[in-house]
């Protein structure tokens, strides 16, 4: 199983799902650009959705046919490798993923201009010398597992903060990310996708479009889960992931 994180983290974010899941099944979780071992992106160009699969377009190679996981920013990858290299994947499985631009795509405006307003409001903050401001924005959105952004220990703040640069890459990646509905209408293998039950509604009806669109595609809902539902809720996700891809006792 090969599973990419979400924006601002490693792969170590699968610790607990990986815990829960235990037995029968390798698990591949390799950090993206910007995020831990993995080096910063360094292209004068900003950097897109297609950049990050052809990162891992060889580690998909080298292990697959394989089950493939993406959370939030690492789901919008996951469907870019998915349409790219779909002889790679046995199942999809996409936590709330980075799609906004569906919403665009099918008439949802109100919902894409939510979406993009976050970012820009990030980007504002940020650009008007305000870090603080900028992540205590993305924490209201986003973190609602862990203590506001003020509430969080200074050095955690500080080293959260040095993540700025990065965060603006996934949001400009986010912006162009190329995927279209005919893309997930292509998409041959069983494909699951959770959201949370307390999540926004743009991600909420990313995770409907998709599901909805996919030929083999299935909707599920983590009851009083956020955004994180990974980190907060392992174990009833690690039960979704266990019965979507067939492991014993599921």
């Amino acid at each position: 199983m090969l599973l990419l994180h979400s924006a601002g983290n490693t792969g170590a974010q699968w610790t607990a799902l990986g815990d829960a899941l235990g037995d029968g099944v390798r698990l591949l979780a390799p950090d993206l650009y910007d995020c831990g071992a993995t080096s910063s992106w360094t292209q004068e160009r900003e950097m897109d959705y297609d950049d990050v699969a052809r990162l891992l377009s060889p580690l998909l190679r080298q292990n697959g046919p394989l089950h493939l996981v993406g959370h939030s920013f690492g789901g919008g990858a996951a469907l870019r490798l998915a349409t790219a290299h779909p002889e790679c994947v046995r199942t999809l499985t996409l936590i709330e993923p980075g799609a906004y631009q569906l919403l665009q795509e099918t008439g949802r405006d109100d919902l894409w201009r939510d979406f993009q307003q976050v970012m820009e409001d990030f980007r504002c903050a940020v650009t008007e010398g305000d870090p603080d401001t900028a992540w205590a924005l993305f924490f209201d959105a986003y973190c609602s597992h862990v203590p506001p952004w003020h509430e969080l220990p200074e050095t955690t703040r500080q080293a959260i903060k040095k993540k700025t640069p990065a965060l603006l890459r996934v949001y400009g990646a986010q912006a162009s990310n190329p995927t279209r509905l005919s893309d997930i209408r292509r998409l041959a293998c069983p494909t699951l996708v959770i959201h949370g039950q307390t999540t926004q509604k743009p991600e909420r009806v990313v995770c409907e479009l998709i599901a909805a669109n996919a030929p083999l595609g299935r909707r599920a809902e983590v009851p009083e889960a956020g955004h994180m539902a990974p980190l907060t809720h392992a174990q009833s996700v690690a039960g979704l992931l266990r019965a979507h891809i067939g492991l014993p006792g599921s």
